[in-house]
């Protein structure tokens, strides 16, 4: 561990144990049960927020792209013209899988 980092952490540990918030040092309310006090937990909602939406836009227009040219959304194989299902049978196999825990198989 790096110099800065082992000094940040001793600040981060200090701040925790004396009542107050470990990334802005002020005293948090006393009957909180949160670690971080309100203006840096909503620092923290907003930043993941606006991540998570950057990152959301582009796997949606990544996925109707893909829908569009009949390809997998998942994978972006090309799917047959026949095919019926929106994902092609690989990731359908490991979604079962992640689901149910086992491969589902067809019945005759």
């Amino acid at each position: 561990m790096s110099t800065e980092a082992e000094e940040r952490k001793a600040i981060y540990t200090k701040r925790k144990k004396s009542g107050c918030c470990p990334r802005c040092g002020s005293k948090r309310k006393k009957n909180s049960s949160f670690i971080y006090c309100d203006d840096c937990r909503a620092f923290f909602r907003g930043y993941n927020q606006e991540i998570s939406e950057a990152i959301n836009k582009d796997r949606r227009a990544k996925y109707n792209k893909r829908k569009k040219n009949n390809q997998c959304p998942r994978c972006g194989k090309k799917l047959g013209k026949g095919y019926g299902n929106k994902i092609c049978p690989k990731c359908l196999a490991k979604q079962y899988e992640y689901n149910y825990g086992k491969k589902k198989t067809k019945k005759k």
